[in-house]
């Protein structure tokens, strides 16, 4: 007659120990990599939608341009104005989530 069985094995608790273990090492990289692409997408943004407020101030006339720094979330976006190109440049420059410099720029129409 067999015994009934009361609970698992130790080999059986290594087993599924091992199985969670080759998950875990399979999807964490992923996740990681996930979440600082994330990041970069919100600093993209953040750059994005201060190009376009100052683009705004810009042809409203609200006033006149300078080049200035703007600190969000713990990041510094250095807004500068190249004059020099036709038409002109606006430009925002930041520091990504790899510590490389990215830079956003759109074309102006000044008034």
């Amino acid at each position: 007659m067999w015994k009934s069985s009361k609970g698992f094995t130790l080999v059986e608790v290594l087993g599924a120990l091992v199985i969670w273990m080759v998950i875990a090492s399979v999807l964490l990289p992923g996740l990681v990599r996930m979440n600082q692409e994330r990041k970069g997408f919100i600093l993209d943004q953040q750059a994005r939608f201060l190009l376009t407020m100052e683009l705004e101030e810009i042809r409203t006339g609200a006033k006149l341009f300078e080049d200035n720094m703007v600190n969000r979330n713990g990041t510094t976006y250095s807004l500068t104005l190249v004059e020099e190109t036709v038409p002109p440049v606006l430009c925002v420059s930041y520091m990504n989530y790899k510590s490389l410099e990215e830079e956003r720029c759109i074309y102006v129409h000044l008034p």
